[in-house]
């Protein structure tokens, strides 16, 4: 009588190997890295070379309300500059600091002050964004020169800025427009240009 054949264990087959998508391949793979590598290098080289980003910290009250003391800003610098724009540019006064203020007034315009509000080119400028009336005057007015720009801080009547002396300074002197605040963490976010609009009464 044969003996039956004994039974040999056969080995479990290998689970089959799932090949990457192509949606997989192109958002994980080596060359997506490389791609990655490459916009961060490129947005690096135009914010910092091209843009001039830079940072500052607001050393004292005379932006406010709008930015306060420890307030750490972001710039970046622009080919021009409107009224209403926040600036960071450097002191006029002291050699290698910086101060950070409002533009109010371009090339050719004529900047007043009478009566707590601010007048330019004979015209009434509305300023919901400063923290109170001015209690000084600018008479006569002041023309900014050709490729100058005249400056106030928000915090008017605490603010050493261009009502001292009619100090304009020239737009090269700009570091560039103050974009946002990135710390402290409760007062993160964008810092919005208000426009500095003369209207003239025409009753």
């Amino acid at each position: 009588m044969s003996q039956p054949d004994p039974i040999m264990e056969v080995p479990p087959s290998p689970a089959p190997v799932a090949e990457p998508s192509h949606l997989r391949r192109l958002f994980f793979g080596r060359r997506a890295g490389e791609l990655i590598v490459l916009v961060a290098v490129w947005v690096l080289f135009y914010l910092f070379v091209v843009r001039g980003m830079s940072f500052f910290l607001v050393p004292s009250r005379s932006m406010e309300p709008n930015l306060l003391v420890g307030d750490q800003l972001v710039t970046l610098s622009q080919r021009t500059y409107e009224r209403g724009d926040i600036v960071v540019l450097h002191d006029p006064k002291e050699k290698g600091a910086h101060i950070v203020k409002r533009i109010v007034g371009l090339a050719g315009d004529h900047v007043g002050v009478g009566g707590g509000a601010l007048f330019i080119n004979g015209g009434y400028v509305s300023e919901p964004y400063i923290a109170e009336p001015m209690k000084y005057a600018i008479v006569p007015e002041v023309v900014v020169p050709e490729g100058h720009i005249f400056f106030l801080g928000d915090n008017r009547n605490d603010s050493d800025d261009s009502h001292i002396d009619g100090t304009t300074v020239p737009v090269s002197e700009i570091v560039g427009k103050v974009r946002c605040i990135y710390y402290p963490y409760s007062r993160t976010g964008w810092v919005r240009s208000h426009p500095v609009i003369p209207v003239r009464d025409e009753t």
